[in-house]
């Protein structure tokens, strides 16, 4: 999604813009340009839950000739998956944990022993399923030493 005001677009009389969503000639003093349409701020829009894709920090996906943001574009076409922890599905707009090619929900990536939830650069160990902090790798040795 490009962000331009009228007199960026090179040869284009603002008269001669037209929408690509209502088809009404666009004046207005800033527009957006989006799958090769030139469109009003307000007329570009997710075709299945209507947010608008204008705003900064939002994506436009295209499938199909369908507009889409992000969470409908991954609802629709995206592959969910089963947390490692508890079992349950995540689904693919959700965010998540990815550890090696195992996936849990943010609450469920967390030390079994002591339940600490981790932060970015923070030490675990993950045995199949189960994940373990730095603190409690020491327990986590012994445990398998016993065995």
């Amino acid at each position: 999604i490009h962000r331009e005001t009228v007199n960026e677009v090179l040869d284009i009389h603002p008269a001669q813009l037209q929408c690509g969503g209502c088809s009404k000639n666009i004046s207005d003093r800033y527009f957006l340009k989006a799958m090769d349409e030139y469109w009003h701020e307000d007329c570009l829009s997710c075709d299945l839950c209507g947010c608008r894709l204008g705003e900064v920090g939002r994506h436009l996906y295209s499938k199909y000739g369908r507009k889409l943001c992000k969470r409908d574009y991954l609802r629709l076409f995206g592959k969910d998956g089963i947390c490692c922890a508890c079992g349950k599905r995540i689904r693919a707009y959700e965010m998540m944990m990815r550890s090696l090619d195992k996936v849990f929900h943010l609450d469920c990536f967390k030390c079994f022993t002591c339940n600490k939830n981790f932060c970015v650069g923070d030490k675990y160990v993950l045995l199949e399923n189960t994940i373990f902090c730095d603190n409690d790798i020491p327990e986590f040795r012994e445990l398998i030493l016993d065995d």
